[in-house]
């Protein structure tokens, strides 16, 4: 999913009904719902491997961060 779509689908979401804009935020560990847990940080972007699921951070202080082709994912927790 992209990150536009998932706003989208969170804005819409708290317009339908603003009731759960005090609800905890939660994720799932897997795709089979498995595991959960709370949602503790705020969006961190940075570059995310897909090959070996793996998600470094964007720090501005590392000179191997390419802001133009390694940031691709924003991380929700």
């Amino acid at each position: 999913m992209q990150f536009k779509e998932f706003v989208d689908n969170v804005t819409k979401l708290l317009a339908d009904r603003p009731e759960l804009a005090e609800m905890d935020v939660v994720a799932s560990g897997d795709d089979e719902g498995n595991d959960f847990r709370k949602v503790f940080y705020t969006p961190t972007v940075g570059e995310f491997d897909a090959d070996d699921g793996e998600f470094t951070d964007e720090d501005e202080d590392d000179p191997d961060m390419d802001e133009l082709t390694a940031i691709n994912a924003i991380c929700i927790n």
